[in-house]
Parts: structure tokens; C-alpha cells; sequence
């Protein structure tokens, strides 16, 4: 098994490139589908299917992180909950949402936490903070730390929007921060993330910058030359 490299293939291929039980972290950004364009359908993915390469790819004590649309996040719980302990559900509030007319603004990201054994898993605690100051009534710093615990409902964190530098081409690129986040708190240095879902390689980008292995995945050429040449260029 070769680490820090990116794959053209379909996700359901992913254990050619992984071996068992060797992966800290699985963190994919699968497709909606919610029909928002031609590779968004329903039939995109089998969640039945992304558990099962999930299952044989972590470690004991890994986690799975999988982003998921406010439509069918009900769904993906149900089918994922028969092969992994659901441990929290994240609100990713971006922000800037798409205009509505007859509906209220989308501007929320569900991000499901899934864990192999609820009495042994990473968590790094001193990781775990917002960048929102804590109200301390001008009394300084409370318990030694400047700024809030991260709960469940992210909302310090900005969007992509056209003008950000990070910005590549890619309809639904997540912010650096975003990423850096879970791999901070959620794995080690030296640990090994995997993304079969690679896109815009957030990821990718997130585990050099943070000296972790990488292995990422995507069907898409473009897409793969695309987080190739940020990996080689130094770009966010």
C-alpha cells in the first residue's frame, strides 16, 4: 500500500488501493442526490455499499465521516446505523445559501460522525474549539481557553464563494478550514485519512498541510488533475 496518492477510479474500487483494517479516518463527500445536476442522481451511490468498503477499510478504533443533503440525511442514518454507531450529528452552517423563492434558504451541511466502538476512538479535546470567543464579562480567558467548545452546530466557519482563493472548478468544493477541523480533532499526525469521493481534494490538501497519509479517490479525470496540480503547486 502506497500513501500520499490520488486515484482515477470508481469509489466501489477503493480496496485495490487500501488494505484492511488500516485506515484511521474515512471522510467522503458523496453525491445528494437531489437531482441538482446529471451526477447527482439517487442512483449516484449505494450507502449499502459505501458501508460494507467503509467496514473493511477502518481500523477498530476509526471514524467515518460522510457530508450529507438536509433531503435524505434521514435515510443515509437509517441504512449507515446497521453497520456503524452514529456518535453525533453535525450542522454545518455555510452561511451563504442558494436563493428560494417559495421555500426558506438553504444554508446548512449535515456531517454524520460514525464510529466503530463507543469506548475507543480519537478525540483530541485540546483540538475541539471554535474560533468564537467566549463571553467572560471582561473577566479574560475562562478555564484557561480563549474561545468556545466545539458543539454540534459549526457556524464560524466561511463558505467558498466565487472570490475565495481556494476556489477551484468544482460545484460543491468544502472549505479548507472545514476539513482541516475533523482531521485535527479526529485523527493524529501520521494517521491515515481516506476519501473515495476526492472532488476538489480538500482532503488530499488538508492531510499534507497537517502531516497526515493520504490515499484519495475520484471517478472524475478533470477532478484528479485538478487535486493533483494543487498538491504539486502548494495550493490551498
Amino acid at each position: 500500500m502506497q500513501y500520499n496518492l490520488v486515484y482515477c477510479d470508481d469509489y466501489k474500487n477503493i480496496t485495490k488501493y487500501v488494505d484492511k483494517n488500516s485506515v484511521d479516518l474515512v471522510l467522503i463527500d458523496p453525491p445528494y442526490g437531489i437531482n441538482y445536476t446529471k451526477w447527482d442522481k439517487k442512483e449516484s451511490v449505494d450507502y449499502h455499499i459505501i458501508a460494507k468498503l467503509v467496514k473493511y477499510l477502518l481500523k477498530p478504533n476509526g471514524s467515518f465521516f460522510c457530508f450529507a443533503g438536509w433531503s435524505n440525511v434521514c435515510e443515509i442514518i437509517s441504512i449507515l446505523k446497521h453497520y456503524f454507531i452514529l456518535k453525533d450529528w453535525i450542522i454545518y452552517d455555510r452561511i451563504k445559501g442558494r436563493g428560494a423563492k417559495k421555500s426558506l434558504v438553504s444554508t446548512r451541511e449535515d456531517l454524520l460522525w460514525f464510529i466503530n466502538n463507543n469506548k475507543n476512538y480519537i478525540f483530541n479535546k485540546e483540538e475541539a474549539y471554535s474560533t468564537i470567543p467566549k463571553k467572560t464579562k471582561g473577566m479574560g480567558e475562562k478555564n484557561g481557553k480563549k474561545f468556545r467548545a466545539l458543539s454540534n452546530v459549526w457556524t464560524d466557519i466561511s463558505p467558498i464563494v466565487p472570490w475565495s482563493k481556494e476556489r477551484v472548478k468544482h460545484p460543491t468544493q468544502k472549505p479548507l478550514k472545514l476539513i482541516e477541523r475533523i482531521i485535527k480533532v479526529f485523527t493524529n499526525e501520521n494517521d491515515l485519512v481516506v476519501d473515495f469521493f476526492a472532488g476538489s481534494g480538500t482532503t488530499a490538501v488538508a492531510c499534507k498541510k497537517l502531516n497526515r497519509k493520504f490515499i484519495v479517490l475520484d471517478n472524475n479525470f478533470d477532478y484528479c488533475t485538478i487535486i493533483k496540480n494543487r498538491l504539486k503547486n502548494g495550493d490551498l
